[in-house]
């Protein structure tokens, strides 16, 4: 099966997708899968743990909800052109927001082909279908497959702190982005609460990367990318300015 015709005038010329399976297309050959969720267990642990309310709650400062009102705001503040949502996970905190954004495209990508394939069966089963305008794609947050001046909105939860190279990052984002298109991040950081420690045992175990609030906005400043930006507990939400 070839590659959606729509999904398909979004794509660098140079950049070959394979289908792995109905609306889930990738950049990686079949059977490749260089997520650090693909290892065994590691999906049902995210999805338990990481995606858990209370625990966000208790161990991060901040109600899950604030995810959704995000997306919302950030879908609300265009009405048209692509939507990505980078390095979407399982859409835990999501899907429910992109199953009424009927009317535009939607990309979701992530390095994990399990997370793609669980938010993927989460909106089949809000909307019973998958809708012909959303698209799941395999592929690397840092050397993303698309043509520049596409999305008019992108979406990132939890992505940065996750990442060392977070200047290239930015870096994509503001390439795929058209000239006043919209981003939305959030993304953990070092705040005050007891919680720091945890947060700098993560760090050392090289699951997460430990930045303060300043370091965060000097990746932006540096980057040219004007923001506001507001601090929940540990985590920090970012948005264009």
């Amino acid at each position: 099966m070839s590659v959606s015709h729509i999904l398909s005038k979004i794509i660098s010329e140079d950049v070959n997708l394979n289908l792995v399976e109905p609306d889930i297309y990738s950049v990686y050959s079949i059977g490749d899968s260089p997520g650090a969720y693909d290892s065994i267990g590691a999906s049902a642990i995210y999805d338990m743990v990481a995606c858990n309310r209370f625990y966000n709650w208790l161990m991060w400062g901040y109600s899950i909800k604030d995810y959704a009102i995000l997306c919302e705001d950030s879908l609300a503040s265009s009405h048209e052109g692509w939507v990505m949502d980078l390095a979407c996970g399982s859409l835990a905190f999501t899907a429910e927001i992109y199953a009424n954004c009927s009317n535009r495209p939607v990309v979701f990508l992530d390095q994990s082909l399990k997370l793609l394939r669980k938010g993927k069966f989460r909106l089949e089963k809000l909307k019973g279908n998958l809708p012909e305008n959303m698209f799941f794609l395999h592929a690397d947050a840092l050397q993303m497959p698309f043509k520049a001046n596409i999305f008019h909105a992108v979406i990132s939860l939890n992505l940065l702190h996750c990442i060392d190279d977070m200047k290239t990052a930015l870096k994509e984002i503001k390439r795929v982005l058209i000239d006043g298109g919209n981003f939305a991040l959030t993304t953990l950081v070092q705040s005050s609460r007891w919680s720091n420690r945890y947060f700098n045992m993560l760090a050392g175990s090289g699951a997460l990367i430990y930045r303060s609030p300043d370091e965060l906005l000097s990746a932006f400043n540096d980057m040219e990318m004007q923001v506001t930006h507001e601090v929940k507990g540990n985590l920090a939400f970012i948005r264009d300015g």
